[in-house]
């Protein structure tokens, strides 16, 4: 008599908790062998979201898949359970916490079945919670990420970031910075606070170490003030305030900072002389949403205006630094407004999930410049749901 899923679960649970930090690969072979797979491999996403690599024993192993064109692309793109061949059969499933997308669980199967997705989605579920809390204590799967040599800077601003993805019946937020390893002085981040969201988005000044230290500066500034309770205009006031002690008025961070809350879906933003944000309602471009510029953080002044917009179920509000629509391609063309809001209103009318819009958008601002992007690009979208 097979054992029964409760059963499984508890033995794989029992298994993997013993499973040093040091030593994921054993996890995802375990999950592998309570599927009754014949192999059982994690690829890792990597830090541009354009290729996917095996992880191995101390990074990755072997030649990584891009994203496009793959099955186990396709996996991680849309985050439906691929299966391709009979006797044996290879199978990928999208790995994510909630949403954050951490790679794809991929499988060689002797005879794959739809009596094993009962199995699969649980486990699945216990191989994320394993992974997640495991790899705060091993370099391993930051090793896998990295397709390309990460910069001193980079590698600060990555360790600055949140989750790239957060989703609640009520909200999505989704950010990626570009490019993914040489960053630069452009940051984000957010908090999912009792019924609201938080959130800004930060480019400063310059290039290299000297922005990434201001970014640091900024968004840690911008933390403390919100765990303290501080309100929008205490917070801008006092990380312009640090910002200036730290650096000399020479120097700054333009921001927007905002707020949803997320029953009535008032949105309230304060635009520290940064690029207005787009507004996609209905899956058709509304604009931009106009907000009167205070100055940017580290120069001085009081708060200009803080904008209010109330969303409507389905709004997406696209946040994003200059570095995108700058981003030139050889001919001299911009990317543009245009060509950004064009390509948001098709995600929204090809249903994309806002983490795959992210990931989309940021891979046109790279491929319109054919080369290596002379500035950070960084977007923030936020996705306001039904309360």
């Amino acid at each position: 008599m097979n054992p029964r899923p409760a059963e499984v679960l508890l033995t794989l649970l029992d298994q993997m908790v013993a499973v040093p930090a040091s030593d994921l690969i054993s996890a995802v072979r375990l999950a592998g062998d309570a599927l009754g797979a014949s192999d059982a491999r994690l690829l890792v996403a990597d830090y541009g979201l354009t290729a996917l690599q095996e992880l191995g024993k101390d990074g990755p192993v072997n030649v990584f898949q891009p994203i496009e064109g793959t099955s186990a692309g396709r996996c991680f793109a849309r985050g439906d359970v691929v299966v391709s061949g009979e006797e044996p059969s290879t199978v990928w499933v999208l790995l994510a916490d909630g949403t954050e997308r951490l790679g794809v669980f991929e499988l060689t199967h002797p005879s794959w079945s739809d009596e094993l997705q009962s199995l699969l989605d649980p486990i699945v579920r216990l191989l994320v919670l394993v992974l997640i809390s495991k790899r705060r204590y091993t370099d391993v799967m930051l090793r896998s990420r990295r397709a390309a040599p990460l910069s001193l800077a980079a590698e600060m601003q990555w360790d600055l970031l949140p989750p790239l993805t957060c989703s609640t019946e009520q909200v999505s937020l989704s950010g990626t910075v570009q490019p993914a390893y040489s960053i630069g002085g452009d940051s984000f981040d957010y908090a999912l606070n009792p019924n609201r969201a938080e959130f800004a988005i930060v480019d400063a000044v310059g290039h290299g170490m000297g922005a990434v230290s201001i970014a640091v500066v900024a968004i840690n500034s911008l933390r403390n003030a919100r765990r303290e309770g501080a309100n929008m205009e205490t917070a801008y006031l006092s990380t312009g305030d640090a910002i200036s002690a730290q650096f000399g008025q020479s120097n700054f961070a333009t921001a927007q900072l905002g707020s949803l809350a997320l029953d009535t879906g008032e949105l309230t933003w304060l635009n520290a002389g940064h690029p207005l944000p787009l507004l996609v309602r209905n899956r058709s471009f509304v604009g931009e949403l106009q907000c009167r510029p205070s100055m940017p953080m580290g120069l001085g002044g009081p708060v200009t205006e803080v904008a209010t917009e109330v969303l409507q179920p389905g709004d997406r509000v696209l946040f994003y630094t200059d570095g995108v629509v700058e981003s030139t391609a050889p001919n001299g063309q911009e990317f543009g407004i245009d060509r950004l809001a064009d390509l948001l209103t098709r995600a929204a009318l090809d249903e994309v999930s806002p983490a795959e819009t992210v990931r989309r958008l940021a891979e046109a601002t790279v491929a319109h410049t054919a080369t290596d992007l002379r500035d950070d690009a960084t977007l923030l979208l936020v996705e306001y749901h039904q309360p």
